[in-house]
């Protein structure tokens, strides 16, 4: 093996190694052995839900003020016989663009300025098919339908991480007390976008309807798949670290600090329940003394009657 040369994984990529010319897929040889397989739970059920979320911004009764309000443009590069452009609407403007131009755009409450939101879903494969077949389709056909769309709303980076039964048992070598659980997800897929406003007008291109949509039922469980938006945070890119480094004195100082704040709020919350608590009780306590008091009363008065 040549000096630096990474070992492979039976089905990891790699530059350079001879692909078949009719299936697309590459050959490898003296692939090294010795992997320990993992036993792990199987695919959790998940609870489904067909009904959507949130409609679509062009769905009667809602609007969206950064769709096009006209009949949309096509560029007549890469279409359908229909006109429908991988390229998406061309009138379209993304929040990202008009962001670059200077505008500002409102920010969520716990958003900071200029902070990217993340698309992740927990992709499982389609039943039936194999871990290659499910990835060779991902990766060979869907990308190549949707990526220049997205990037023409505004999709800044689109990435897909495929766990596979090679690659998952590579976790035995990092194992300790603290994290020991294996997800049985098949495929981590993430997208980072500026706005949520440039992902719903994607999905309402005729384009994406027309191709995209039907075509996630070509490789993708849709039901037990899952999905969320968060925000992205940057340490490490390119092998660099994002900022300056700092006095290893001050982070562990913040360390305590924020320890610090955290335990006393939680003492704070835990005072204000106990004396809302110890409220509640007492009040509960004078209402059934007062019940007594007033039957006692009604008794007195009864007898009073009789005698």
């Amino acid at each position: 093996m040549a000096p630096h040369e990474v070992p492979l994984a039976p089905n990891q990529l790699a530059d350079g190694i001879p692909t078949d010319s009719e299936t697309g897929l590459q050959t490898f040889e003296n692939v090294p052995n010795g992997h320990t397989f993992l036993t792990s739970p199987s695919k959790p059920t998940l609870p489904v839900n067909p009904q959507p979320l949130f409609p679509l911004s062009n769905d009667p009764g809602s609007s969206n003020p950064f769709l096009p309000q006209s009949g949309p443009t096509y560029k007549n590069i890469h279409t359908d016989a229909n006109g429908l452009s991988r390229n998406g609407n061309t009138d379209y403007v993304t929040v990202a663009e008009r962001v670059r131009r200077g505008e500002e755009v409102p920010l969520l409450k716990d958003q900071k300025p200029g902070q990217k939101f993340v698309l992740t879903i927990l992709g499982y494969r389609k039943e039936g098919l194999s871990e290659e077949e499910y990835r060779q389709y991902m990766t060979e056909v869907h990308s190549p339908m949707v990526r220049a769309l997205m990037a023409r709303y505004g999709t800044e980076r689109w990435t897909m991480i495929h766990n596979t039964s090679h690659s998952r048992p590579l976790m035995s070598q990092i194992f300790d007390p603290q994290f020991a659980n294996i997800t049985q997800i098949d495929c981590f897929i993430q997208a980072v976008f500026t706005s949520i406003d440039d992902v719903v007008a994607m999905k309402a291109d005729p384009y994406f309807k027309k191709y995209i949509t039907p075509d996630h039922e070509n490789f993708a469980d849709t039901r037990g798949s899952q999905m969320t938006i968060g925000y992205l945070e940057e340490f490490i890119t390119d092998g660099k670290v994002v900022e300056e480094a700092e006095d290893f004195n001050v982070i562990l100082a913040r360390q305590d600090r924020l320890l610090r704040a955290r335990e006393q709020k939680r003492a704070s919350e835990k005072r204000k329940r106990e004396n809302e608590e110890a409220v509640a009780g007492k009040n509960v306590k004078q209402g059934i003394e007062r019940e007594e008091m007033e039957v006692e009363k009604m008794s007195g008065g009864g007898a009073v009657l009789a005698s």
